[in-house]
């Protein structure tokens, strides 16, 4: 799609640009539209809002409202002013218009009473530990750990998994878990070590943030004033997804999925989850046990799988591009960006970061 010609109807009428907008399909794509197009940036911004206030608008659910009630007064209001009009070619066309104009009208209006609702009965609202802890509470008694030293303190539950909480952390857990899945809830920072069991999936609630696992190690901040919940992945594979209202469900249909080296930020005020990669991401993998350490006179294209092994990041490239690229180096201890950026440069290349993915931007190597 020649997305770069598009103006706000047209990316409204994509089908692609609307799931990316409602669902997050095709991020890294669009991200990278946006960082290559940014005169695109207004027209994207209008167009994705738009999208939203109708997906609100579409999910509103009022007794009080009758659109089709609306619907029918106004048609009789336009049928009214219709039959006034003198029926001079003149007017016949002026009508014409003027039912177009109303008819506009009153979608506007339809969509207006509906947002209106939506803002008055659903502005976004901060949910609270303690708010999360008595609603679970109605169901389950609960043990509260509450870390008031300078050092972590480690918590071991009935599965075996261990939670290391940070100063002034609190966490509220039951002694015996439910037969079908195992809660707990947090305030503050802390790390996670969760023993695998795919019957039972472990949920952390942390704010509006719920964190899904079966079985890995993460660590999650969620600070009650903060504007924002982060969660990041040492090993395994972490579920993410928010809730604007306190419901001890499982909606994962509209999670985000991170792996070790990713985190995912929640805005409490956008209500939104961004995906990224850590700022320092670690080995997960030792270097001895790669194939191959030390390159020389090697095609580029080797070295960045080594460091995708290495770290468990995907980066993109374009191979064709890339293919008369030769380098020699060697895989040290540097961090992940100092290593992309000695390579970058030794072959006149680029990077950077999409939907927690590298992109290696080049024209190629003569």
């Amino acid at each position: 799609m020649e997305y770069k010609f598009f103006q706000i109807q047209d990316f409204i009428k994509d089908d692609a640009f609307v799931r990316w907008v409602k669902y997050g399909e095709n991020d890294a794509f669009f991200q990278a539209f946006i960082l290559d197009n940014p005169e695109k940036q207004t027209i994207i911004s209008k167009a994705s809002d738009f999208i939203k206030k109708v997906a609100e608008v579409e999910k509103l659910r009022q007794p009080n409202i009758s659109q089709s009630k609306v619907w029918t007064a106004i048609s009789d209001n336009i049928d009214k002013d219709s039959e006034s009009l003198k029926p001079s070619l003149l007017s016949k066309l002026y009508a014409t218009k003027w039912v177009k104009i109303r008819w506009a009208a009153a979608a506007c209006l339809v969509i207006g009473i509906g947002l209106k609702g939506f803002l008055s009965n659903n502005n976004p609202k901060k949910i609270s530990y303690s708010e999360l802890v008595a609603t679970a509470e109605k169901q389950i008694k609960l043990i509260e750990k509450i870390n008031k030293s300078n050092t972590p303190l480690s918590i071991k539950l009935e599965d075996g998994s261990v939670i290391i909480l940070a100063e002034n952390a609190k966490l509220s857990y039951p002694k015996h878990f439910e037969p079908n899945k195992r809660q707990v809830f947090l305030s503050g920072e802390a790390f996670f070590d969760i023993t695998k069991n795919p019957k039972k999936p472990f949920f952390v609630y942390s704010n509006e943030v719920i964190t899904k696992v079966l079985g890995t190690s993460f660590t999650i901040k969620a600070f009650e004033d903060a504007p924002e919940v982060i969660v990041s992945v040492k090993t395994g594979r972490v579920s993410v997804f928010h809730q604007n209202k306190i419901a001890l469900a499982d909606p994962e249909e509209e999670a985000l999925i991170i792996t070790p080296n990713q985190q995912i930020v929640f805005s409490r005020k956008a209500e939104s989850l961004t995906k990224s990669l850590v700022e320092s991401p670690i080995l997960i993998k030792d270097l001895s046990q790669l194939p191959e350490q030390n390159f020389e006179d090697k095609p580029v294209s080797e070295v960045l799988k080594a460091i995708e092994q290495a770290y468990g990041v995907h980066i993109i490239y374009d191979a064709d591009q890339l293919s008369h690229c030769i380098i020699t180096t060697t895989l040290a201890n540097e961090s992940l960006y100092s290593k992309l950026d000695i390579m970058c440069k030794t072959i006149g290349a680029s990077y950077k970061i999409v939907d927690a993915q590298i992109v290696i931007q080049s024209m190629g190597c003569n």
